[in-house]
């Protein structure tokens, strides 16, 4: 009982202070709104959540700590029977830029020893959904229908049936002038309690619309004037092709080029021929000011005869930014055929005599029918003793994949 007087005595004095009225009301205290407000309510998004409270704190130390970051429209304080808090409250100031300094200066402030709050912005949903409506009403005639039972209400949202346009689809969302006006509405809405014509209404919460800061929405604006602006930068993407240098602004998406779409397929018929183990694909999305890209990724964890004597892995190998997964997984496979191409080329060049590739009295050994010139033996698409006598030496068979 003293405890209580205690607190009673310390809630007059903040009253005699400040001049905010203090109520408790459907288990919650209220402290505010400030005296003589004539204007409208704080904007959506000044609300802020304070939780993880200790149970015996009060509004005598909430008040003055959250009075310093700026002016406190409101503060209500969840109460349970006992006389303690329920450890979480709602701080409303009267700007969005009051709220988000909150958040940033007492967000993990040690109120007690070892005991830090958590402050976040709150979800002020105002919107609620409203089902079941007949599909030949209009959005007055459901605004005139919700105002004789509610109150609060500052926009009512009808969407038109997508075939016939003098039909709605048979919902509505409606916009509250407050978070509190909101919830007493769906409150008085209770299914099965009022009809509008007739009919059961389907009333919930509305999914909140995002709430986006004034920081991120001026870097979209600085971004669309840069975007618009007629300067260059020193290096234009038109000259700059593929260079990280480029504009990122001016770079259109990666389009997908005409590519072998059967390369994975080829790719996996080698490993299965030479009994490699199979590519493993990874994909990683990255974004740009162009829109989405995937950078894909391909490693062969085992590798080994004809091109190596030990297995071993080849890779990872990274492709260049794609416009989707599949192009990703169709350039990864051509480029681990072409590094398995440029392998085989170094392993059969091991075996060439150097005076089979210098001296020139013995081109008539290297030239393949048809052709007038003599070309590098590892350009060579197949190799046999017929073309190259010197390759199929006794003790050093060579046997070279067939698919490339």
């Amino acid at each position: 009982m003293a405890d209580k007087n205690c607190i009673n005595i310390k809630l007059l004095e903040i009253m005699r202070k400040t001049g905010y009225p203090i109520v408790q009301h459907n288990g919650q205290r209220i402290y505010g709104p400030p005296p003589n407000w004539m204007g409208p309510c704080p904007p959506k998004g000044s609300e802020v959540f304070i939780g993880k409270l200790p149970r015996d704190i009060f509004e005598d130390e909430l008040v003055p700590l959250f009075s310093k970051v700026g002016t406190i429209y409101e503060l209500r304080l969840m109460m349970d029977f006992s006389g303690s808090n329920r450890g979480y409250a709602f701080v409303t100031y009267t700007t969005k830029a009051e709220a988000t300094a909150a958040v940033c200066m007492l967000d993990g402030y040690e109120i007690r020893p070892k005991r830090n709050i958590g402050v976040v912005r709150s979800v002020d949903n105002r919107r609620l959904y409203i089902g079941n409506l007949p599909k030949y009403k209009t959005r007055d005639d459901v605004l005139q229908e919700l105002t004789k039972r509610v109150e609060g209400i500052t926009d009512v949202i009808l969407y038109s049936n997508c075939y016939d346009r003098s039909q709605n689809r048979g919902f509505a969302f409606v916009e509250f002038m407050s978070h509190k006006a909101a919830a007493m509405a769906r409150r008085a809405l209770i299914p099965g309690c009022v009809k509008l014509w007739d009919r059961d209404l389907i009333v919930d919460w509305a999914e909140p619309e995002p709430d986006i800061d004034e920081d991120t929405m001026k870097l979209h604006l600085e971004k669309k004037e840069y975007d618009s602006s007629p300067k260059d930068e020193g290096i234009g993407s038109a000259c700059a092709g593929d260079s990280l240098c480029c504009s990122p602004i001016e770079q259109s998406p990666p389009a997908a080029p005409p590519g072998d779409s059967f390369a994975p397929a080829r790719l996996s018929s080698m490993c299965c021929r030479y009994r490699w183990s199979q590519p493993v694909y990874t994909y990683q999305k990255c974004y740009s000011p162009a829109g989405d890209i995937i950078v894909g990724c391909v490693e062969l964890p085992c590798v080994g005869q004809p091109l190596f004597g030990e297995p071993r892995s080849v890779g990872p190998m990274y492709t260049r930014a794609c416009c989707s997964i599949q192009q990703a997984h169709v350039e990864a496979s051509e480029m681990a055929l072409h590094t398995l191409k440029m392998l085989r080329a170094d392993y059969i060049q091991k075996f060439i005599p150097p005076t089979l590739l210098y001296q020139p009295h013995q081109q008539q050994l290297m030239t393949p029918v048809g052709c007038g010139v003599a070309p590098n033996c590892a350009s060579l698409p197949y190799f046999s003793a017929q073309i190259c006598p010197r390759l199929s030496q006794p003790g050093q068979p060579i046997t070279v994949p067939t698919i490339w």
